[in-house]
């Protein structure tokens, strides 16, 4: 969805990071497992993007010889993610650095694996991003992208109306026109194109299923709840008044037809990684 970084508490906003982590980790994890099975000697992985650490806490129980790089740009999230590792029992291995993105990816050591979740697009020229990061792989490493997927379905067909296909619909235009600051590149090419462009080879792309059927539970429902009111706010100008005004019962934790107490609401979306080898 486009949206801006630029003025986000993330102290405030890392309890809702970690639950909407934990709520989409039935898919995330397929990926790191699948990860995990082709760099099974892995000394060193990054998650770059960590936010609260769930996927470097992950990826450190999957690679058990392995030390997880934590890197984001958030220091309050840094912290999160390292409480997290230290109630996991795995202090020692995950370790974080606090690094922003584009430029501190220099700073970055060279790894088995790089895990960059929903992190590229947001940079200024993706194309250059892909390239960085596959400089940061050791020979036999994987580049592991977590880019697009399928939309998030969350009511049947005949209580939906056709609301998440036209808000699919205005936010691919908007990611399209407005999803990078001015003067950054838009790449006109997929990542797999870039993937192949940076250099890498074997590249591959792989889709994974979230499937949460109703009644869904309770830390569910509040983050469906806060994508339809983030929804609401970043696209309100370009919805009808109707789809707005569903959208605000939909996320009103109060209205007996909002997600919170809906017994048909359930969560369906797909999220897909493209991978990529450095020779």
């Amino acid at each position: 969805m486009a949206h801006s970084h630029d003025t986000v508490d993330w102290a405030e906003l890392g309890p809702d990071l970690i639950t909407d982590a934990e709520v989409n980790a039935p898919m995330v994890d397929q990926a790191l497992e699948w990860l995990a099975r082709r760099v099974p000697r892995a000394d060193l992985a990054l998650d770059v993007g960590s936010g609260p650490g769930i996927a470097a806490c992950r990826l450190a129980q999957l690679l058990p010889g392995a030390t997880v790089l934590a890197a984001d740009g958030a220091a309050p999230l840094l912290a999160l993610a390292r409480e997290r590792a230290a109630r996991l029992g795995l202090g020692e291995r995950v370790v974080t650095r606090e690094v922003k993105l584009p430029d501190g990816l220099a700073d970055l050591p060279r790894a088995d694996l790089i895990w960059v979740s929903g992190v590229a697009h947001h940079l200024p020229d993706p194309a250059a991003g892909v390239r960085a990061f596959a400089g940061l792989l050791r020979p036999g490493g994987v580049l592991a992208l977590r880019e697009g997927g399928l939309p998030l379905q969350y009511l049947p067909p005949a209580a939906d109306g056709g609301l998440a296909a036209r808000i699919t619909v205005v936010d691919q235009a908007l990611s399209r026109d407005h999803a990078h600051p001015m003067g950054a590149v838009v790449a006109p090419r997929s990542w797999p194109e870039l993937l192949a462009e940076a250099g890498l080879a074997e590249v591959r792309s792989r889709s994974f299923l979230l499937d949460l059927p109703a009644p869904l539970p309770g830390p569910a429902r509040r983050h469906l709840a806060r994508t339809l009111r983030r929804t609401r706010e970043l696209l309100a100008d370009h919805l009808s008044a109707g789809d707005r005004a569903r959208l605000e019962v939909l996320a009103d934790p109060d209205h007996p037809e909002g997600v919170l107490h809906r017994p048909d609401v359930f969560l369906l979306r797909a999220t897909t990684v493209h991978t990529a080898v450095r020779g």
